[in-house]
């Protein structure tokens, strides 16, 4: 169990990339997830000061930097492997988000980045939840990033899979904090991987504490491997308001299902 102090999604950032990256060279050399996800870090911790002040930082993404990687591939094809730019290859690694945050304010925490598909986020959670109960950290921030290309949109079109469902892309950051003080938002009481799917009514029976409790399917119509991440932050905000629990239930085209308990302080 631990405490969400603070969130943020690429979709309310109140602050420009060139607030949280003054220098023009180093913000051309990354690419548009990489802004996005370290611009919502910024958002989430209230600047360098509060990046400064983690005790850990944890990311997690199902495709990682797709472009910068499409990059890369590009050049590897078109000139044979010779004379190649690292800049693509040095960005297109998954770890590259966690990185670019610690350098922001040159913090040299723990650091980890967890790719595991549709469940990426959830082992991101997990890790943040050890660090904080065994007391290794008090403030850990959690994110979660992937973005879409035309590439990767083509590919899975041929696949099938936007025949029920629609492409899509986000970031949430998170900081989860061991105990709660008056700005926590909600409390974090379990997150769990399971070895099968559950229908509404089971997932309710299994995780529900009483008979309010809202259950909440973490794809819609918009899917991505860390999609559950986004139903996480909508699910604190409900939370935050009121709302007395809520069971995330990650479910990624039938495989893999995750559950996320946040309960009202």
């Amino acid at each position: 169990m631990c405490y969400i102090e603070a969130i943020a999604t690429h979709l309310n950032l109140t602050h420009d990339i060139k607030e949280v990256v003054p220098d023009a060279t180093l913000r051309r050399r990354m690419s548009r997830i990489v802004k996005m996800a370290t611009a919502t870090a910024f958002e989430c911790t209230g600047g360098v000061e509060g990046i400064a002040a983690l005790d850990a930082i944890v990311t997690a993404t199902g495709w990682g930097c797709l472009t910068d990687s499409e990059r890369f591939l590009e050049q590897i094809h078109r000139t044979g492997g010779q004379m190649l730019n690292p800049t693509p290859f040095i960005q297109s690694t998954f770890n590259t988000v966690g990185a670019q945050i610690a350098l922001l304010a040159k913090n040299r925490c723990y650091n980890m980045t967890y790719v595991h598909r549709s469940r990426s986020f959830e082992s991101a959670l997990t890790d943040a939840m050890l660090q904080l109960k065994e007391g290794d950290a008090r403030r850990v921030l959690v994110g979660a990033f992937d973005e879409n290309t035309p590439t990767q949109h083509h590919i899975m079109e041929r696949m099938g899979f936007w025949r029920k469902a629609e492409d899509g892309e986000g970031v949430v950051f998170s900081l989860l904090t061991a105990e709660a003080s008056a700005n926590s938002l909600a409390r974090l009481s379990r997150v769990e991987f399971l070895s099968s799917p559950l229908s509404e009514k089971q997932c309710r029976e299994r995780y529900a504490s009483h008979s309010g409790v809202q259950v909440w399917h973490s794809s819609g119509k918009t899917v991505y491997p860390c999609r559950s991440a986004m139903r996480f932050a909508e699910a604190v905000e409900e939370v935050r308001k009121g709302v007395p629990e809520i069971v995330v239930y990650n479910e990624y085209f039938g495989k893999e299902p995750t559950v996320i308990v946040l309960q009202c302080l």
